[in-house]
């Protein structure tokens, strides 16, 4: 069922991605248009945080170009001229696709109370762009300063009144988290209610609908944890330490290729998950 705007999902769903996964590409432009192929994804599905974990396989650069390129996306277009410096890590920005989420406004409606967007602070007074033809004010403005990113509702329209939204409803786009070192990376992993490993090698998922065990532990989690490697190798064969596992699958049993490509694999793994969580909600 489609629902605008869209409800934020009743898991939180995380995934870690290897930036050794943009080595596949020499070229930067055809690097950017990966990362930008990858947050669409991300956004489709609700995913809540994207991991980017620089393994061992990865280099600086594609690391800190896989970071940059996520977090440059979750601001929206009508932000980012005046928020956004130079950045040679956002040459090729251009090609990107619009993540098109309900708080980006990608309808281009005009402001109405209730309203929810991302806006910029203007000063210390909590004076906000929001993308309007003029600024909002915060009621609440306590503890924000100049150049902050802040998610706000509209409470009124005729003055432009606004306050900020710490916890909302509706799904506002994924938040990243910089991995750079296998101890991170276990507490980050750790801290979710279900771990899945995504492998070749791996159960079949079509397995899971009969097994009623593994349905209960994904059904019932509140977050959600899915790992995946890179062109070359799967999640388990790039950690020397492995975080905790619940369970091994493979998302495209019988693949008709040699191997499976990263965002393949991250489409294929979380179309069928959200079928599993969206079943439990009906």
């Amino acid at each position: 069922m489609f629902k605008w705007p869209p409800p934020k999902s009743r898991v939180s769903l995380s995934i870690v991605i290897p930036s050794s996964n943009l080595s596949l590409y020499k070229d930067l432009k055809l690097k950017t248009r990966l990362v930008g192929e990858l947050a669409r994804v991300l956004a489709v599905f609700r995913v809540s945080t994207v991991a980017v974990y620089k393994d061992p396989e990865s280099s600086e650069e594609d690391y800190q170009l896989l970071v940059r390129i996520m977090k440059y996306l979750l601001i929206p277009p009508y932000l980012r001229i005046k928020v956004q410096g130079f950045d040679k890590y956002l040459k090729f920005a251009g090609l990107l696709p619009p993540l098109s989420l309900y708080t980006h406004n990608p309808e281009n409606r005009p402001v109405d109370v209730g309203d929810v967007r991302f806006g910029v602070v203007l000063n210390e007074f909590g004076v906000v762009d929001i993308g309007w033809n003029r600024p909002c004010r915060l009621v609440n403005y306590s503890g924000i300063k100049r150049g902050d990113i802040v998610l706000v509702e509209v409470v009124s329209v005729d003055p432009l009144i606004c306050h900020t939204v710490r916890n909302s409803p509706i799904y506002s786009g994924y938040s990243v988290s910089s991995v750079t070192s296998e101890d991170d990376l276990l507490k980050f992993v750790n801290t979710h209610d279900v771990v899945i490993n995504t492998s070749k090698d791996g159960i079949p998922v079509h397995n899971v609908f009969s097994d009623h065990e593994a349905l209960r532990k994904i059904s019932n989690a509140r977050s959600i944890c899915l790992l995946f490697g890179n062109p070359r190798k799967d999640f388990n064969e790039l950690v020397k330490a492995l975080p905790r596992i619940d369970m091994t699958l493979n998302f495209i049993p019988h693949q008709g290729t040699l191997t499976v490509r990263t965002p393949e694999a991250i489409i294929a793994s979380l179309a069928i998950l959200n079928v599993l969580l969206e079943s439990k909600q009906d």
